[in-house]
């Protein structure tokens, strides 16, 4: 068996093993909020979508890797990097996070997260429809919030395209008539508000997609599209990336390769120029500005789920007999 580890590592000077920790750290989506998967796919039926992503926004805020290796790996971590309680973001101005601790966490108490100002950028999954269901962010400064949370970081910020657009295209019920008014009240001052924070950063990633990848862990490491060591599992891709149709096409053989799925995802591609077509006609009948649509580049979300999740060993209608 061949041995390929570089036994002289400890032997390098040390200013060049610490070199090589730092780049072997991930720069990583720190989410803001929880996905909810139902409302991400847009049904509410939760055994009819491609992924629940709760595991994937689980593993996305663990610590890196090199926080286990060594002391000194550990060191260069927390050099920029730290483990937060999540009971602390009760006290960040967020608003998601204001009322309790990482609102759609199940009945986890206090699960904790890993945040890096130097490498992350900040995420926001909310959508209007969030604060129908489930009264959240009614009439708060949600991007105005976003961009101070990315300039705590590198200054990177991204949103769904839904923000801009789901207005009342989720309302399926008379259930929610009383939450629809207040946040239709609250409209037309939070476009305003909008319109002035998108103008805090010079660039927007806008997400119209979102891509899971299901596969093992050991696997998505060597494919080396999840960072050096695996640990990138979100990442925001602008559509003008190659690293776009590489994950398209690891999440489709993935999901070829499974015996049978669950529900299958639209790996359907759409053209960037119409995305981003898509995004500025969102920009412009949201804020009627055309300007500030400039500074909105769309991007696909893709998230690796390494529980495999909708992978089955068996047809639906195999198993029921």
């Amino acid at each position: 068996m061949v041995d390929d580890a570089f036994h002289n590592f400890p032997l390098l000077p040390t200013e060049l093993r610490r070199e090589i920790w730092s780049y072997c750290l991930p720069h990583r989506v720190s989410e803001v909020d929880v996905p909810i998967g139902y409302e991400v796919y847009n049904n509410l039926d939760p055994g009819d979508i491609p992924c629940a992503l709760y595991t994937t926004d689980v593993s996305n805020d663990r610590p890196p890797l090199l926080t286990r290796v060594c002391h000194e790996s550990r060191s260069i971590a927390l050099e920029s990097g730290s483990w937060t309680s999540v009971l602390e973001r009760r006290d960040y101005k967020l608003p998601w996070n204001r009322d309790e601790a990482k609102w759609g966490s199940e009945n986890t108490i206090d699960r904790g997260y890993w945040r890096d100002t130097l490498r992350d950028s900040a995420h926001a999954n909310w959508t209007p429809s969030y604060a129908i269901l489930y009264g959240h962010c009614i009439g708060d400064e949600t991007l105005t919030d976003l961009a101070e949370e990315a300039k705590r970081f590198d200054g990177k910020a991204s949103f769904v395209l839904e923000y801009m657009t789901d207005h009342d295209s989720h309302l399926r019920s008379d259930t929610y008539v009383g939450s629809i008014s207040a946040w239709l009240a609250s409209v037309s001052p939070r476009r305003k508000e909008d319109l002035v924070a998108l103008r805090l950063l010079p660039e927007w990633l806008v997400v119209v997609r979102v891509v899971v990848v299901h596969l093992d862990f050991a696997r998505a490491v060597k494919t080396g599209l999840f960072g050096l060591l695996g640990d990138e599992s979100v990442q925001v891709v602008d559509v003008a990336s190659p690293l776009v149709e590489q994950l398209y096409e690891l999440a489709e053989r993935c999901e070829r390769a499974a015996p049978a799925i669950t529900v299958a995802q639209d790996f359907k591609r759409v053209d960037a120029v119409e995305m981003d077509a898509l995004v500025k006609r969102g920009a412009i009948e949201a804020y009627h500005d055309r300007e500030v649509g400039e500074r909105l580049r769309p991007a696909i979300l893709f998230r690796l789920c390494t529980k495999m999740c909708n992978h089955v060993k068996k047809p639906r209608e195999e198993q029921a007999v």
